[in-house]
């Protein structure tokens, strides 16, 4: 779930900064590659603890760290972290009903 939200995260970064009419490629955020690298490191660290100690051992022991830490250490140093925008209370919200 975390990947998913990075992902998304990085689609809203890129839509925000370019132009609608820009249809180049643009160069974004990319947090998934950090996220992905980080994930890919703590399957690794899972399996050779496994093997290691020849018990189960945790998945999530390596894989939250390791694909939490880089988001939180990238974001917090290009000062993004817990960014968020607030509602616009003037704005008429428009609900679905069911």
């Amino acid at each position: 779930m975390l990947l998913a939200l990075v992902l998304c995260f990085d689609h809203r970064k890129v839509k925000e900064a370019t132009n609608p009419l820009d249809i180049s490629p643009q160069k974004g955020y990319k947090y998934i590659w950090y996220d992905t690298c980080g994930y890919a490191v703590g399957l690794v660290a899972a399996l050779a603890a496994g093997i290691l100690t020849h018990s189960p051992q945790p998945s999530l022991l390596y894989l939250v760290p390791l694909t939490l830490g880089p988001i939180v250490v990238i974001s917090w140093a290009r000062k993004e972290l817990w960014e968020g925008s607030t509602p616009n209370l003037t704005e008429k919200t428009h609900l679905t009903e069911v």
